[in-house]
């Protein structure tokens, strides 16, 4: 992605003006030279150029690229008393950057990717369609789905619609004004640029008068957990976001930021490394970055700041879930048992007891997220060319849609089958044991529905024999980070989710997945007081869709949410000590504590717990899982586990010989012994790993 000089000295201009991140920072002594990579990390460059600074002497610094002599794209900055400049001209891999100053030398390796990825997340998912001509960008370029850079403008009207512009200089009469956070008046007029990067189509939003950025930047994540072989569809229009262009923040989205395409939490996070890339290449270093997004927007934001830290500032997870390793496939395999004649006769609390969600929640998750080939993908896949799609018997190498195979490069193939290795596991798990101890459901009831459950086979179909999770793929799921483990970048942004109150509609959007959350990062840090959650009233059973008392809360949150999120991202900038989990809950703001909100719209500061009294769990009390009613603890974090003989004394319910046998035999090789740490549960291997 090059730049033409007069590109490079405009963004050079404008980092001039700014005062980038990392300006505060101690100047080196006048005696030393160092040379920083601005724009990424000097090992993960992309598109051929670079923001560069060169520190230390005043005057008489040369920098050359390569042996070539580049010093005249340098400008000093005022701010920061450096040379910066964006520097093209980068071979693909490895580069040299060298300055002199007198006697003064330094030297810097760089690492130049091709625009069209990948850097980190391994070989590209095959076969793959474009989708440049639906997002309105022309016929692709070439076979990684590259479209041409363009801009587009947009106004906000004085009836608070977002309206197309036919130019920049344009003035319609019904053209609104907006104040930034920053004080400045500007009119409402939005510039959208547009084009591809790592295969993903990018949108991003400003205001176009100079004074309306607020330099900070704001990123959505969309929502699913999908497993589809293209890339995406989005339009100018979906960065038009009121919520931060209003403020003056820079607001970016991309296809690949969308859960449901590829549910691949290291292609995504590699994917907005190089988006934040391009845009300070473009724009400068923002004062920080945040994210925001619900469900599986949510679980972007989480996995993607513990594996690759720095890249988010700030997070504003909304309808939260941990990660996509939810376990839902366990709601599948108990709605078929009670489709069944055995289950047939179980009464709703019965079930209940063995859920743990509401009624409706665990059959919403039955078709969801399920380890099929072609789940909820119609067509197949989401492609267009259906003879790419996996078939058993007519294409048995042909393109297979579980979330598994969007992870192949993380997880491997399995040889005998040539299928990605998959971790969904459910072997020794007792389902309904908590009801079983409280006397909610029968001895025998408990052994029946454990002796017919079954599992999934390769293929995603139901199967009399219980799920194995692959142990490299397990492995893989901790040591990567995909499974959230609270690790990793985790412990040093500030978290804050909110959420409407779901859970009497039988929504998978429940509220204990919380809880969950917080009880992993306590357990990676030790607490979670970097972490805020929020609560808001949602549908009444049986009400409207898209009820606007249901909008209202949400938005009420969402703006509350965003301004005490800057508060605190901003005295975290203007905090001189070094990063920190202690300075990140020092500098949290009186608003952000946890809170739920009445119907009323009165917000009530109370700490969120799981049972614990008062009028959070009142009003809007938590509801439990099928592994958490198994004996999973609250971080339900095991995907397979460790296992223990059957033993009668571990049950709060007398078995007679004859059950007792019943459930060895159920379970010869033993049930989960949830005090010991699960099959390949390994700590996070480290961050930016390469795949």
């Amino acid at each position: 992605m090059g730049m033409g000089v007069a590109t490079r000295r405009l963004a050079v201009g404008v980092l001039a003006v700014l005062g980038l991140a990392g300006a505060a920072r101690a100047a080196d002594s006048a005696a030393a030279l160092k040379i920083r990579i601005l724009s990424s990390r000097p090992d993960m460059v992309s598109g051929g150029d670079a923001l560069v600074e060169v520190r230390g002497p005043a005057k008489g610094v040369t920098l050359t690229l390569n042996g070539r002599d580049v010093t005249g794209d340098l400008r000093r900055d005022p701010t920061s008393h450096s040379l910066r400049g964006l520097i093209g001209g980068l071979t693909e891999g490895k580069n040299t950057l060298s300055a002199r100053a007198g006697g003064a030398k330094a030297t810097l390796a760089v690492t130049d990717y091709p625009i069209t990825g990948p850097i980190l997340s391994g070989p590209h998912i095959n076969p793959y369609e474009c989708r440049t001509e639906e997002s309105g960008l022309g016929k692709p370029l070439d076979k990684d789905c590259s479209a041409a850079e363009r801009t587009d403008y947009f106004y906000r009207s004085t009836d608070g619609k977002f309206k197309a512009l036919a130019s920049a200089a344009d003035r319609p009469a019904d053209l609104a004004t907006t104040t930034t956070i920053d004080g400045a008046s500007v009119p409402y007029v939005v510039r959208v640029e547009s084009g591809t990067i790592n295969r993903s189509i990018y949108r991003i939003a400003m205001l176009e008068d100079p004074k309306g950025w607020n330099h900070r930047l704001a990123v959505s994540f969309g929502g699913g957990a999908g497993a589809k072989y293209n890339q995406g569809v989005n339009d100018a229009q979906a960065a038009l976001s009121d919520l931060y262009l209003s403020r003056g923040f820079a607001h970016m989205v991309a296809t690949e930021l969308v859960n449901n395409l590829h549910g691949n939490a290291v292609l995504q996070g590699e994917t907005l490394m190089m988006l934040k890339e391009r845009f300070i290449k473009r724009h400068g270093v923002p004062k920080w970055t945040v994210g925001n997004g619900g469900s599986g927007g949510a679980i972007q934001q989480l996995t993607i700041t513990q594996m690759y830290p720095g890249l988010l500032d700030g997070l504003q997870p909304s309808l939260s879930f941990p990660d996509s390793t939810l376990h839902t496939a366990d709601c599948g395999g108990l709605q078929k048992y009670w489709k069944s004649d055995a289950g047939k006769g179980w009464s709703q609390e019965k079930k209940t007891a063995v859920e743990g969600f509401t009624p409706g929640t665990c059959r919403a998750w039955e078709a969801s997220f399920v380890p099929v080939s072609n789940s909820g993908n119609k067509p197949g896949c989401d492609l267009k060319d259906q003879s790419l799609v996996w078939d058993k018997q007519t294409n048995p190498k042909g393109a297979r849609c579980a979330l598994a195979d969007m992870r192949v490069n993380i997880y491997g193939r399995d040889p005998a089958t040539g299928y990605a290795r998959k971790t969904e596991d459910n072997v020794g798990l007792q389902y309904g044991l908590k009801g079983l101890n409280a006397g909610k459901i029968s001895v025998d009831e408990f052994l029946d529905l454990n002796e017919k459950i079954g599992g999934y086979d390769d293929d995603g179909a139901f199967s009399e024999h219980r799920s194995h999770g692959d142990p490299i793929a397990l492995k893989a799921a901790y040591a990567s980070g995909l499974l959230n483990g609270g690790g990793g970048g985790l412990a040093t942004v500030p978290i804050l989710h909110y959420r409407t109150y779901n859970d009497p509609l039988g929504d998978i959007h429940s509220r204990e997945r919380d809880m969950t959350i917080r009880a992993r990062l306590v357990k990676a840090n030790g607490d979670g007081d970097n972490e805020v959650f929020w609560v808001g009233p949602g549908a009444s059973p049986g009400g409207p869709r898209g009820d606007p008392a249901v909008a209202r809360s949400f938005a009420l949150m969402s703006g509350q949410a965003l301004d005490a999120m800057t508060k605190w991202l901003d005295r975290l900038a203007a905090d001189s000590a070094p990063l920190s989990h202690a300075k990140v809950v020092k500098d949290k703001p009186a608003e952000a504590k946890d809170a739920y909100f009445s119907p009323d719209g009165a917000k009530h500061v109370e700490k969120a717990t799981w049972d614990g009294p008062g009028g959070y769990n009142t009003m809007y009390p938590n509801h439990s899982e099928p592994r958490i009613e198994a004996g999973a603890p609250i971080a339900n974090d095991v995907l397979k586990c460790s296992l223990k003989p059957v033993s009668a004394a571990d049950y709060k319910v007398k078995l007679n010989a004859a059950q007792l046998a019943r459930l060895k035999a159920i379970f010869p090789t033993g049930v989960c012994d949830f005090s010991k740490t699960g099959v390949g549960q390994v700590p996070l291997k480290g961050t930016y790993q390469r795949y």
